[in-house]
């Protein structure tokens, strides 16, 4: 396996947008332009082509996954490629790996990048909480063993009974009353220390795999450096973005982890003031800035989008009027519409006859060639699901 790309993915392929006068440092920035520059860091001013899959992903710093047919969406509204691409990338050709991250939360990311990510975690911001331990009424010497054990367990592809009934083998009660009740949440430590990730499915049943065995290699990263790298890589697409937006994004709020990777990036960071929002962002970044692009840019994004999830605070993209039906309960993002890298309205969709049907539920009166702009959206779509036709009806 090759080591983590460089920060310096493809030269961030920004010129392509057109850059304009360079903004001097601790420039005073307008939202349309911050916009502009994170949907060309996102990769959603234009879809890269088929052969960029795995370096789109791992530069937006993955996707978000506990719904895998969203995952396969975010990737296809930013590369020319079918839902079908995603899972051979993801379970043939192993370029990217399933595995629980950031937010301890499920993600596709490229495998290269996994062992970056594990040994930022394991930089000492995410390890679970005495809470956490008191609820599985685990002391952590007996975590720690149990993360070793079920790594050491996976030489092969192995369903939860499976491996449950090899971990479990001749431990006490208590143990075996954790492996079978919060097995979820105890896989999770593991997966973040490196141990284990999704391996294919047999039928209905996932399967899990040691990432080393399974990618076949594996790079021991110093977590300190890997986590200010994470953050580098973080305000590639995010920025500007403050270490509490960095903090909310890598692990629900631990400012530790902001601080310590703000301070290793120490002078690759420049303040600026957005709108009077402060804030900081690399000074290469800063440097190739865009200005933004002629004509409307029109977007819509599935379910769990990332470009929603990099903030503390999406008052940014959406009204607060309109925040509850973009950040819905239970942690549920709404798939929307993006104009001009704001949200304008949401979208659900079904498919009937070899059609995809998307009704829009406008936020605010959508202009006629944002409309004309959705339908294409929506023919791009259709044909990454491998459909024959899309239908839009938006509503009034």
């Amino acid at each position: 396996m090759n080591k983590p790309e460089s920060s310096a993915l493809d030269t961030r392929a920004r010129s392509c947008v057109g850059m304009k006068a360079r903004p001097p440092v601790g420039a005073e920035l307008s939202w349309p332009q911050v916009h502009a520059f994170r949907l060309v860091g996102h990769h959603l001013h234009e879809r890269a082509p088929k052969k960029d899959l795995t370096r789109v992903v791992g530069r937006i710093s993955g996707v978000q996954a506990q719904l895998m047919s969203a995952a396969e969406l975010q990737v296809a509204v930013r590369v020319d490629c079918t839902a079908e691409d995603v899972r051979t990338a993801l379970w043939k050709d192993k370029s990217l790996v399933k595995t629980w991250l950031m937010r301890g939360t499920l993600h596709l990311v490229p495998s290269a990048d996994l062992p970056l990510y594990t040994a930022a975690l394991r930089a000492g911001w995410v390890w679970p909480t005495d809470v956490w331990l008191k609820w599985t009424k685990l002391a952590e010497p007996e975590l720690r063993k149990l993360i070793s054990a079920i790594g050491d367990a996976l030489e092969r592809p192995m369903t939860r009974e499976e491996l449950i009934a090899v971990v479990g083998r001749g431990q006490s009660e208590h143990i075996r009353e954790v492996l079978n009740s919060g097995w979820s949440t105890l896989l999770k430590p593991v997966a973040r220390n490196g141990r284990l990730c999704f391996g294919p499915s047999q039928g209905q049943r996932v399967t899990f795999v040691r990432p080393e065995r399974w990618l076949g290699s594996w790079s021991d990263l110093d977590p300190d450096k890997a986590l200010v790298e994470v953050a580098r890589r973080y305000l590639g697409a995010y920025g500007p973005a403050t270490k509490n937006d960095f903090a909310r994004w890598w692990g629900g709020g631990r400012l530790g982890a902001g601080r310590a990777a703000w301070n290793g990036l120490g002078r690759e960071l420049v303040t600026v003031s957005v709108e009077g929002h402060r804030a900081e962002m690399l000074e290469g970044d800063l440097r190739m800035m865009a200005n933004g692009r002629d004509g409307p840019s029109v977007q819509l994004l599935p379910l769990f989008d990332p470009y929603l999830l990099g903030h503390a605070s999406r008052d940014h993209l959406v009204e607060a009027v309109h925040r509850a039906r973009v950040s819905r309960t239970a942690g549920w993002i709404s798939a929307v519409v993006l104009v001009d890298g704001r949200v304008a309205a949401t979208w659900s969709h079904t498919v009937a006859k070899e059609t995809l049907r998307i009704a829009v539920e406008p936020l605010r009166r959508l202009p006629p060639k944002a409309q004309i702009e959705i339908r294409n959206r929506a023919e791009e779509l259709a044909a990454t699901l491998g459909l024959a036709r899309a239908e839009v009806r938006v509503a009034r």
